[in-house]
């Protein structure tokens, strides 16, 4: 699409001053070729200026011509500077009616007051559904991993959709995606894939999810990263010691969280959110028994029933 500035319109105004001057009388040819050879010449010159006036005056429009672009602009004469939608997640965690507050104390289902200390998990492996196919963030990100030979590292392309997912965290970025229309399913890893478990996390890159934390989830080369890892203290006396419950690989295999029937509309950031219900997670906990593996596989046994994806 054409467009001209401010000087358009004075130009226009212009030219017709400029006809109306140089043209004689009557438009018949016998007329003009009466003009004075001076007067000819000024109007031979003047009329070759204008090419020149119109295009100084052109200013070419440079904006996103991607109509699945977030800044799409049709009336652009050049494309550039495209900004696709990000899918993003909102985390909301709730201990039955109240907000979930890290480090405050909770009654469960059997009448047993207790503390949460922390909860944090990853997430990853981000898939939504269309008619059959499967789509994914088109972001990526070049990380190093362990080799087969001690000592030995080596780089791996992957899907940059991690998430480390804690109570302050309630909007996450999981990445560039512009798919767009009615989404069947939607589904996510609660952990992480195994190549994932191969990086090295002092060479990942500086804020990134699979970076050392303060909470660090990895648990040195032979173990990983944990998948979920839960900071609780059986009661509420300031004096008892917390229990750590760290949910591996091994308790957590593929295990994906899902949805269905979410929608992205064409130009828009795609927004999902997870609530997570975390009285759910300890139903039916018995702290007084100490067991921390009974516990675990009680924890485990209800994450089916803690996670709901909707929009």
């Amino acid at each position: 699409m054409t467009k001209y500035n401010s000087c358009h319109c004075r130009l226009s105004s212009f030219l017709i001053n400029l006809w109306v001057n140089l043209l004689p009388p009557s438009l018949k040819l016998r007329r003009v070729n009466l003009l004075p050879p001076s007067l000819k010449l000024r109007r031979v010159n003047l009329l070759m200026l204008v090419p020149l006036l119109l295009t100084s005056c052109f200013e070419p429009k440079k904006a996103c011509l991607d109509i699945e672009a977030a800044n799409f602009d049709a009336s652009a004469d050049e494309d550039c500077c495209c900004i696709y939608p990000k899918l993003k997640l909102t985390v909301v965690q709730n201990y039955d009616t109240l907000t979930y507050k890290p480090d405050s104390a909770y009654v469960n289902d059997l009448g047993q007051q207790f503390r949460i200390r922390s909860i944090v998990f990853y997430l990853s492996d981000f898939q939504l559904i269309q008619n059959g196919a499967t789509y994914t963030v088109s972001d990526t990100v070049s990380l190093r991993v362990f080799g087969p030979n001690p000592g030995d590292t080596m780089s791996h392309t992957f899907t940059d959709d991690f998430l480390l997912i804690r109570r302050e965290n309630i909007s996450n970025e999981v990445g560039s995606f512009s798919r767009t229309g009615l989404f069947s399913q939607v589904k996510f890893r609660l952990g992480l894939s195994d190549d994932a478990q191969d990086v090295v996390p002092g060479k990942a890159p500086s804020g990134h999810p699979l970076r050392p934390q303060g909470d660090s989830l990895w648990y040195g080369r032979n173990t990983g990263y944990v998948f979920a890892q839960i900071v609780v203290a059986r009661d509420t006396v300031s004096s008892t010691p917390s229990d750590t419950l760290s949910f591996t690989q091994a308790d957590l295999p593929n295990y994906f969280i899902a949805g269905i029937n979410v929608f992205h509309e064409t130009g828009y950031d795609f927004n999902l959110k997870l609530t997570a219900n975390v009285k759910a997670l300890f139903d039916g906990v018995d702290w007084s028994t100490g067991d921390i593996n009974d516990w675990k596989m009680k924890i485990r046994d209800n994450f089916d029933s803690v996670f709901l994806v909707s929009q």
